[in-house]
């Protein structure tokens, strides 16, 4: 009894291995990295020390405030001059964000000498200003929403459109 218990443990063990390594090998085929965005720009979150967004006459100003011990913390910068403490809890992941926004489609790519207003950018609905400790400021120009509603034309000011 002792040999037939080791043949068919001897064939599990093959039928197993077996199963592993096939799979293996289909696995190989695939390739389990999601495909990365195309992003308008990238910044690192630690470079930005402004965020100014612009919409009409409305302004709102956010500014980044280093501590001694090196601590940032952000804070709203009032029309006085007052500086008053963002919410942690709903600032966290937004320099992240607005440190490399995904876009959608390029249209850039798509057209040649296409007409700005179609997409409300020939005379922007708003502006996003990024403040990067090394004293640049980038510029955003934000026009239409798109056909989806899920998000906005928008192009960096001065540079190839959209």
């Amino acid at each position: 009894m002792n040999v037939r218990l080791t043949i068919v443990l001897v064939l599990v063990l093959v039928l197993v291995g077996g199963l592993v390594a096939v799979t293996q090998v289909l696995r190989s085929g695939t390739d389990d990295f999601p495909e990365r965005k195309a992003r308008l720009y990238r910044i690192s979150s630690a470079e930005l020390v402004g965020i100014a967004l612009t919409q009409g006459s409305d302004k709102i100003e956010f500014t980044a405030v280093y501590s001694e011990d090196g601590n940032r913390e952000w804070f709203i910068r009032k029309a006085d001059g007052e500086n008053v403490a963002v919410d942690v809890k709903r600032w966290g992941g937004i320099p992240a964000l607005v440190g490399g926004p995904s876009v959608i489609r390029d249209l850039s790519e798509e057209e040649e000498g296409f007409d700005l207003s179609v997409y409300g950018l020939d005379e922007p609905k708003g502006h996003i200003y990024i403040s990067l400790k090394n004293g640049v400021r980038i510029d955003v120009e934000i026009g239409d929403d798109d056909p989806t509603s899920k998000g906005y034309y928008v192009k960096v000011a001065d540079t190839k459109p959209l």
